[in-house]
């Protein structure tokens, strides 16, 4: 190993800077802002880049930075918008508006600025570029497809991405990853039933739109509970059903709303192709008029060899306790699109504990003592990287 950077001097370097880190945090905290479109977040992060003597530039809504140069090139991520959850707890700097942090974003936008410094520090022993990635809209979906429309992966060629999300339910100081299928694919789904409204006392003039809806609904849950192998998980949930608003009328249109998600994309493709025959069917047998809108994204699979190569270093961190996870997580992730291009590392940094509220919930609590292993996880993988790229397109 280069004796210019020594493994333990990024996670030494980051103890030095948690303090600022926490105040990026804190600031970025009680200023949550959701969607794509974040004037005080992306305001602060260029300023506080530019302090570092970074040039960042707008990318598709987000930010980019870049920093070193060489032949290879790698990027790391982290989001930034919040959610719109209305936070329930006493912190000093808590989130004044309708909108908070509860699914930490805000910790991995400091923890990337962590990552800025700590990399500055060192760039003139970098063996190629780092490209920094500040993303809107992950909770909305649409963020890394609109940085990725706008080049985020061009000039350089970016060769492999890192990532980590902060977890409420995983102990303090945790750091995990899953080789391979490591989040699910989503599909979020909106069907509506299109009949004929009309009174209730002349049924004969009508068509009932949530009788059809029920028939869909039951007919979406057997087609996972009773076509899927129980060797491939995949679950699918209606969370919103609605129809008509008075006891005596029947209504012109009934509304239904819910996920899919699986692990495996043949599965995936079987069921909504199962599901839209459904929806004709049914449409057909009630004389209604049935359409469905998705928004998906795909299961985050990270690459096997990336892992391999970058763990060991990893588990050197004093501080830092590397568990390989044997199941993947249930929730989705728009990384997902940067892992269909490039190979990837996702990773989880417990920052909590077991018994904790967890993500989303307004109650969430995030411990920050730990978020500095966050930063320099993610530079010591970065600069490794560079120090050693491999071939694992």
């Amino acid at each position: 190993m280069e004796e210019g950077i020594k493994l333990m001097n990024f996670e030494e370097r980051a103890k030095e800077i948690s303090g600022q880190i926490i105040e990026d945090r804190r600031y970025l905290h009680s200023h949550a802002e959701f969607g794509m479109e974040l004037p005080e977040t992306i305001s602060y992060v260029k300023r506080r880049l530019t302090e570092m003597g970074y040039a960042p530039v707008s990318c598709g809504g987000g930010i980019i930075a870049d920093i070193g140069k060489g032949e290879h090139a790698v990027l790391i991520r982290a989001d930034m918008d919040a959610l719109k959850v209305e936070e329930e707890n006493d912190l000093p700097f808590r989130s004044q508006r309708k909108i908070s942090h509860m699914c930490g974003h805000d910790l991995h936008t400091a923890m990337l600025l962590g990552t800025a410094k700590l990399l500055k520090d060192c760039e003139d022993k970098l063996c190629g570029t780092v490209r920094l990635m500040f993303q809107p809209g992950e909770e909305v979906m649409g963020g890394a497809k609109a940085m990725l429309k706008d080049g985020v992966l061009s000039n350089p060629s970016i060769e492999a991405a890192f990532s980590i999300h902060v977890v409420t339910t995983q102990e303090n100081g945790v750091l995990s990853f899953k080789p391979g299928a490591a989040f699910s694919s989503v599909d979020l789904f909106s069907i509506q039933v299109e009949g004929k409204g009309g009174h209730g006392s002349a049924l004969e003039y009508t068509v009932d739109p949530i009788k059809a809806a029920v028939q869909i609904y039951q007919g979406i849950e057997g087609i996972v509970a009773r076509e899927s192998s129980m060797f491939h998980s995949a679950t699918c949930s209606i969370g919103h059903f609605e129809g008509g608003e008075l006891s005596n009328i029947i209504p012109q249109t009934a509304v239904m709303e819910g996920t899919l998600r699986c692990f495996d994309e043949k599965d995936r493709q079987r069921i909504l192709n199962r599901i839209y025959k459904l929806l004709e069917g049914i449409a057909i047998s009630t004389d209604t008029k049935c359409t469905a809108k998705m928004n998906s994204l795909p299961a985050l699979k990270n690459s096997s060899a990336l892992c391999e190569k970058i763990a060991p270093f990893l588990q050197e961190m004093k501080e830092l306790t590397i568990c390989q996870a044997t199941l993947p997580w249930s929730a989705s992730e728009d990384f997902a699109f940067v892992a269909e291009k490039i190979p990837t590392m996702y990773m989880l940094l417990g920052v909590g504990g077991t018994d904790m509220p967890p993500n989303h919930s307004p109650k969430a609590i995030f411990q920050e003592d730990k978020m500095h292993l966050g930063s320099a996880a993610l530079a010591l993988a970065a600069y490794q990287y560079l120090l050693e790229p491999i071939c694992i397109r």
